[in-house]
């Protein structure tokens, strides 16, 4: 009986610990959270990563590029950091469009790689849900609960897309 009390334990309290992952949460920071040029069709996503876990966690490294989309750089945070509970990294993603056709509407979650005592492995957070860029003139511009995922939002300031 205590090895099933135990075992009961174990499996409510290790996937809230960060012993086996780790647990972010992102957060949509006040004022910006990104810029654009549509000469260079580049944009940023800037959000915060918080550790949500029990235990510390370091981040050595984060971002991925695609077919239609090429990671720049990352700004505002240097690799390797490391966050205590409750700690927040503040990161700046920095992406080209490099196919405004191809931009898919489906989650396109930013991989994460951390520190774990067996070796780096990788997570993944979906940055919060952004506003697209409308026209003035767009019928979607009256209503204000429409929210995209982060690549399409972003992407729309950049790629002539006439919405």
């Amino acid at each position: 009986m205590l090895v099933l009390v135990l075992a009961l334990m174990a499996a409510l309290v290790l996937p809230k610990s960060g012993l086996l992952g780790a647990r972010f949460q992102t957060l949509m920071l006040e004022g910006s959270s990104g810029w654009s040029s549509g000469d260079t069709r580049t944009f940023s996503i800037r959000f915060g990563i918080r550790n949500d876990a029990w235990t510390s966690v370091t981040i050595v490294d984060a971002g991925r590029s695609s077919s239609f989309m090429r990671l720049l750089k990352i700004e505002e945070t240097r690799m390797p950091i490391t966050l205590e509970h409750g700690d927040t990294a503040y990161v700046e993603f920095v992406y080209q469009v490099t196919d405004c056709d191809n931009v898919p509407n489906e989650e396109w979650p930013i991989p994460v790689q951390v520190e774990r005592p067996w070796g780096v492995q990788t997570e993944y957070v979906e940055p919060p849900p952004q506003d697209p860029n409308f026209s003035e003139d767009s019928p979607l511009n009256e209503d204000e609960s429409i929210t995209w995922q982060w690549h399409g939002a972003r992407a729309s300031y950049v790629c002539d897309w006439h919405l």
